[in-house]
């Protein structure tokens, strides 16, 4: 497997063309967090084909019987995790709780709390927030108004459309979109 190759892609089924994203892959299956806190551990076997998304060869209930995991579960580690751990798991507690400063992978919502997504990237001034269905924003930090378990933005919805970007544009540092993937898997830049 080429590591970064399903990390933050979309995932679909053969009956359902949006189910989540790839939040973690290691070298037999992809983590996949979709909405209302749902989550799925699906071996790599399973997947049919890779192109803007992921399509799992099966039927979206399948997937639901077959692969459906608590998403508060600790994440299976992959290759590239910056903590040294030498179990298969991993708490992502414990991981936030030796690097706090950064806001990659929490959680976005807004002041109502509706979820907006999770951060993969974090600029000197602005949170680049991954949402559901290929979504993306360029969140000033300005606009966060609290930090703990997610990053809560101070705007609900329609207001946070305006941050609304294509999810291929390029970073606001003027870097390409995939120095995200990149970032989170160094090794394959070789």
């Amino acid at each position: 497997m080429v590591s970064g190759k399903y990390f933050n892609r979309g995932v679909k089924t053969l009956d359902n063309p949006d189910i989540g994203y790839v939040v973690r892959e290691t070298p037999d299956k992809i983590i996949v967090f979709g909405g209302k806190g749902k989550r799925y551990d699906i071996p790599i076997s399973d997947i049919q084909q890779v192109g803007a998304n992921v399509l799992i060869g099966l039927q979206f209930s399948d997937v639901e019987n077959r692969y459906a995991a608590k998403r508060d579960d600790p994440l299976p580690t992959s290759r590239t995790d910056p903590w040294g751990a030498n179990d298969n798991q991993v708490d992502l507690a414990t991981y936030e709780g030796k690097y706090p400063k950064s806001l990659f992978n929490k959680g976005v919502r807004a002041e109502n709390e509706d979820d907006l997504g999770y951060v993969v990237k974090e600029t000197p001034d602005k949170i680049i927030v991954f949402g559901y269905s290929n979504d993306r924003y360029d969140i000033p930090k300005s606009e966060i108004i609290a930090v703990g378990m997610n990053v809560i933005i101070g705007k609900n919805f329609p207001e946070l459309s305006k941050y609304k970007v294509n999810r291929d544009t390029p970073l606001p540092t003027g870097e390409p979109i995939e120095t995200i993937a990149e970032e989170a898997y160094p090794e394959d830049k070789k």
